[in-house]
């Protein structure tokens, strides 16, 4: 080889070195997920356990990836707030946030500027969570049956809050209600502390709310007459489930979601650290005290029952009188 062509040669390996030094790294940082806090958006308000179960999972992926994921509590619109916004925000796993099956019960009932099939990158299912329907301890209803006869002999008199309005958790009261002819008046409230609150106070006489009873039933103040789904809780194993008192009631599940168009690389990356956050002992001690169970479904499986979810609640709406005009 000439002294001219090695010499040429020898250039271009020094400039190819030197690019790759100036602009490797930055070209690696600027591709790794995550390079920048990630935020974690809750649709309920601070205490309840959205919240609650949030703040460990996010905790343990800002470990695991190296950046901060910021719980952020976007409260309002019955759990729609923080969807609304979700869906117009850039499509780079920044911005993520817990749902539950408000993102499908929501549209067919009233205008809401998302589609629940075509708006979201549905990342992983999480939990699911022990709903109840509860009232006082010192109330005369010891059982489901007990509180349907005296809402059916009295129309009108009984109240009961919830902070899922539009939900699964109303959605059983009104199953029951038809089911049992009975007439009563839903309460809505911004959060499950707030429900539980207004039992304790009596300004309810029942609520059909997540797991922010739990305490209060096991101290003794509240009375569990009967918890959703087709199983009993491992927790309350004496309280009837709805499934076999005759009640056919979809689950509450929570799942997390991101923009539509996520990259593919970086939703594996977040449902493999969700995933894993749902093992750590920090974790685990939160699901214990709230009476969650690992329900987790990767983002394949999850996207194909969500779907599912939309086309059940779609029906169900309509069946119920419940769908807007």
């Amino acid at each position: 080889m000439s002294k001219c062509k090695c010499g040429k040669l020898v250039v271009m390996v020094l400039c190819a070195v030197l690019f790759l030094a100036f602009t490797g790294p930055q070209a690696l940082g600027e591709s790794k997920f995550p390079s920048r806090p990630v935020n974690f958006f809750v649709p309920y308000p601070p205490g309840g356990f959205f919240d609650l179960i949030t703040r460990p999972m996010a905790e343990y992926a800002g470990k695991a990836l190296g950046k901060p994921f910021i719980v952020v509590n976007k409260a309002g619109a019955s759990g729609t707030l923080a969807p609304s916004m979700l869906k117009s925000l850039p499509p780079d796993g920044y911005n993520i946030s817990v749902n539950n099956i408000n993102l499908y019960t929501m549209p067919p009932q009233q205008d809401v500027n998302f589609d629940p099939a075509k708006d979201f990158t549905y990342i992983c299912r999480t939990v699911d969570s022990v709903v109840g329907i509860v009232v006082k301890a010192d109330s005369p209803w010891h059982s489901l049956k007990d509180l349907v006869d005296y809402a059916r002999a009295n129309p009108g008199t009984i109240k009961y809050g919830t902070a899922n309005p539009r939900g699964g958790l109303h959605f059983a009261m009104i199953t029951i209600g038809l089911k049992g002819n009975v007439k009563w008046e839903m309460v809505p409230f911004m959060g499950g502390q707030l429900v539980v609150t207004a039992l304790l106070g009596g300004h309810v006489q029942a609520i059909s709310q997540g797991p922010e009873w739990v305490p209060h039933v096991e101290a003794g103040t509240l009375r569990l007459l009967a918890v959703l789904g087709e199983k009993r809780s491992k927790r309350f194993p004496n309280t009837p489930c709805l499934g076999e008192l005759g009640y056919h009631v979809g689950p509450n599940t929570l799942g997390v979601v991101g923009p539509p168009g996520i990259p593919e690389d970086i939703v594996n990356i977040l449902d493999t650290t969700l995933k894993k956050s749902l093992s750590d002992p920090t974790t685990l001690k939160i699901m214990d005290e709230l009476v969650l169970y690992d329900m987790y479904l990767n983002h394949a499986q999850y996207t194909s029952w969500a779907m599912e979810q939309i086309a059940f609640y779609q029906k169900f709406v309509k069946e119920v009188g419940l769908a807007k005009p």
